[in-house]
């Protein structure tokens, strides 16, 4: 984390936020979910890929997803404007999925904030269902 908060460089910090979210630690995972949501440590334009990132590792992917449906509200207000792509983080955040239970999770998710709305996430909700269906 030291490295990445001293890096000057950035593709050296891109490397690193990658390379962070490689832990198989759920605590340090969720920590570092956390810290997408702080811009003091996670510019905002960074917060969509890092939590694909983080939903790229095995351990991380529940996590990420249980991480984006309990805070939908606050990161579609805060996120939605600028260069928050939705789309990318809903597809890299379901990307995985393939079970009855998530594509459940996924119907419920697209019911329970449709008051919220999507932005450019809206297709990307629906191709996941579809994705996950087949």
């Amino acid at each position: 984390w030291e490295q990445f908060e001293n890096a000057t460089i950035a593709s050296e910090a891109e490397k690193l936020r990658s390379a962070l979210a490689c832990t198989k630690q759920p605590w340090l995972l969720n920590r570092y979910l956390e810290y997408t949501l702080d811009p003091d440590r996670i510019r905002k334009q960074d917060a969509t890929s890092t939590i694909v990132y983080i939903a790229n590792n095995v351990v991380g992917q529940p996590l990420a997803w249980d991480f984006v449906r309990d805070r939908w509200s606050y990161i579609f207000s805060e996120y939605g404007g600028g260069s928050f792509s939705f789309s990318n983080l809903i597809n890299g955040v379901t990307k995985r999925f393939s079970t009855e239970f998530e594509l459940k999770q996924l119907k419920q998710f697209k019911e329970e904030n449709s008051d919220v709305g999507f932005g450019s996430g809206t297709l990307a909700v629906d191709q996941s269902i579809e994705r996950t269906i087949a």
